[in-house]
């Protein structure tokens, strides 16, 4: 018998494969993993259907569509970051340093196909716009000028970071770029250095 403090869920459970990995995690692993092999518009739901070992059909019990499994992915990929203690993100040189891991390249790859789709894609632009107005008010100063700007200007920073495979003409060591890019994290978040 079930008591006050049990968990009652309704419905039927979360299929789950051989691994235990429930059907929404796979169509999010396997969403970002045909975007990144076939760009956001070369992903087909078929494709990532066949890559989460579920019916083209089977996506839509868990998501509207291609556009909101894609964003999904992409939300998922970056909460993966994680806040440092529970309730607070991750300080702006964590992110920096986790968009500059190799282990976060394919994530780059998904966020850089987002947000050069979104410029094709009403859909993809309206959910990547309150994504990023939700994201704003987790990194927005408490203080000072144009803080506003100063999201911006670290979106757009952590955006040019996902294109760090598309320039190797240009020839700079990892942990260099890393530097650079936490001194451009320093220079828009001070509070955070002095702390």
């Amino acid at each position: 018998m079930a008591t006050a403090t049990d968990e009652v869920q309704l419905g039927r459970p979360s299929k789950v494969d051989d691994a235990g990995v429930a059907t929404r995690e796979r169509l999010l692993a396997a969403a970002a993993a045909s975007c990144v092999a076939n760009g956001f518009d070369g992903a087909t739901l078929g494709d990532i259907a066949r890559r989460a070992d579920v019916s083209a059909p089977a996506v839509y019990n868990h998501f509207g569509g291609k556009v909101e499994l894609m964003v999904a992915a992409g939300r998922d990929a970056l909460s993966r970051l994680g806040p440092t203690e529970r309730g607070s993100r991750p300080t702006a040189a964590q992110t920096v340093r986790a968009f500059m891991a190799d282990e976060f390249a394919a994530t780059r790859r998904l966020l850089a196909e987002l947000h050069l789709a979104s410029q094709r894609q009403p859909e993809l632009a309206a959910l990547l716009a309150d994504w990023h107005t939700a994201q704003a008010n987790e990194w927005r100063p408490k203080s000072g000028r144009d803080r506003d700007a100063t999201v911006k200007m670290f979106f757009a920073v952590l955006l040019g970071l996902c294109q760090i495979e598309s320039l190797p003409a240009l020839t700079a060591s990892k942990p260099a770029m890393t530097r650079q890019a936490e001194a451009l994290a320093a220079v828009l978040f001070p509070e955070e250095v002095l702390s």
